[in-house]
């Protein structure tokens, strides 16, 4: 099991002469040792109250193979909590982690760049130079680095954290609008169970009523639904595209990662995850884990990328569909109705994940050489952005970061910080968006759409757009 072996360990990474550890292998021989035992994350039926461990100073979501990590360990020790954080991070906030409690280490890819080349063995996928920063021939050099985390169960003084809750209708409400933001075709025509094939690009389901509720059939659906998102002109998976039939290796590779997806989409959306009938899988995923250490990042980081791919559709289709109706149905008044607009987003997506590679699955984590003003004015920020989306949209509201290279948000400004400006996105959601990258800042209680593209944020007043399409009648 992958927990550090100090009393008080330091959210700085591992240094020192002592050999080091290989944490990969560690989280694999853990995993694999839940998969013999029957209780890995993915093999456990997900209620509607648990969540995807998340960082409470950043508001981000820890992805791929450090979430599974985080998941499988919260399961070992009990912890219902599913925030998770580095000793400097609790310290800074005045909580205290416990004298005694041990804290659990996660992976951190810092990207440095020069003329490097990759380095083997990693499990990432190839990585080059990202678009505008620096020539094709300039590769970046990663840092592989191990920091150690606390959960909140750990820790005095932090406030007690209250579950989103889902009731079994907004479970299958919200199944339902992934399915229909897809745009997959799903035909309910085979009554001896669900499959994807991949030739005629259609996802076959038993008729709804051979379901023992509708929560059921969205958990099933979805899991097909994640293989369907590696067709060719999607995600272009090769564990689905690479496989010709059922018990050959990439078979087994594209179950565990629609599997993962499916516990993604869960923690995501309360929706159940029923893993009873992938259970004959067990014996394939053990014997691919054990051969490569590095399998179960691959899985994890395909399954994040499938579930936010799937997100993003159904939050594209939302927001299509709100502008058709603001065209086709302009208010009565002048101006455009702020509660009218946000009741109708309070189903959209409660936490935007992160649409980055896994090789910055912690960017949350402050790196031992940020620990500038600069770096802690931010945390401080987003403090207080928290504060008010709570005093704003009530104790149980949450506060994420905006995704700044290609995320849409919509709604009204309820506060701002000094870098920060905050925007309700649901009933229960708001965003935090860098005051520094937006064209110009909103003023506190306009109606705006914030879009970004390569970190530049463009603000848009709704009020005006309405009244502008009202004239053109």
């Amino acid at each position: 099991m992958a927990t550090n072996t100090t009393h008080y360990p330091a959210s700085e990474p591992s240094t020192g002469t002592k050999p080091l550890r290989d944490f990969r292998q560690e989280v694999t021989d853990n995993v694999v040792h839940m998969l013999e035992n029957g209780v890995a994350p993915w093999q456990k039926p997900w209620d509607a109250t648990a969540n995807m461990p998340m960082n409470p100073t950043s508001a981000r979501a820890y992805r791929g193979g450090n979430a599974i990590h985080l998941l499988a360990t919260a399961l070992q020790k009990g912890y219902q909590d599913p925030r998770w954080m580095t000793y400097k991070q609790a310290s800074e906030h005045n909580w205290q982690v416990r004298r005694g409690e041990r804290g659990t280490q996660i992976e951190f890819w810092d990207v440095k760049q020069g003329n490097h080349s990759s380095p083997d063995g990693s499990g990432d996928p190839a990585v080059n130079a990202r678009p505008g920063r620096g020539s094709s021939n300039e590769r970046p050099k990663l840092i592989h680095r191990v920091y150690t985390v606390f959960n909140a169960a750990q820790i005095d003084g932090i406030p007690p954290h209250v579950p989103i809750q889902h009731t079994p209708f907004e479970a299958a409400q919200s199944g339902e609008r992934i399915l229909a933001g897809s745009g997959a075709k799903i035909a309910h025509d085979h009554a001896g169970g669900a499959f994807y094939d991949r030739a005629a690009d259609a996802i076959h389901l038993p008729p709804r009523e051979a379901f023992k509720d509708a929560p059921g059939y969205s958990g099933t659906a979805l899991h097909e639904l994640a293989h369907w998102s590696g067709h060719p002109s999607r995600l272009n998976r090769a564990t689905l595209n690479d496989s010709y039939r059922f018990g050959d290796v990439n078979y087994a590779k594209e179950e565990l990662r629609a599997e993962l997806a499916s516990l993604f989409l869960a923690a995501e959306r309360g929706i159940p995850h029923d893993p009873t009938q992938h259970a004959a899988y067990v014996g394939s995923w053990i014997k691919a884990l054990k051969e490569d250490k590095n399998e179960i990042f691959r899985a994890s980081h395909d399954a994040s990328a499938a579930t936010d791919f799937l997100l993003s559709l159904e939050r594209e289709r939302s927001l299509a569909e709100e502008e058709l109706a603001v065209t086709q149905d302009p208010p009565a008044t002048t101006s455009l109705s702020p509660a009218s607009m946000l009741e109708e987003e309070t189903s959209t997506i409660h936490r935007d994940r992160e649409r980055l590679e896994e090789l910055d699955p912690e960017r949350g984590t402050t790196p031992p050489a940020a620990e500038d003003s600069g770096e802690r004015q931010k945390i401080e920020s987003l403090a207080e952005a928290r504060d008010i989306a709570a005093k704003s949209l009530g104790q149980t509201a949450t506060l994420r970061a905006a995704e700044t290279e290609s995320g849409t948000y919509r709604g009204a400004i309820i506060g701002e910080t000094e870098l920060h400006v905050i925007q309700r996105e649901s009933g229960q959601s708001a965003i935090a968006h860098p005051k520094e990258l937006l064209d110009r800042q909103p003023g506190i209680g306009e109606l705006a759409r914030v879009s970004y593209s390569n970190s530049k944020g463009t603000v848009r007043e709704m009020q005006e757009r309405s009244k502008s399409q009202e004239l053109a009648r």
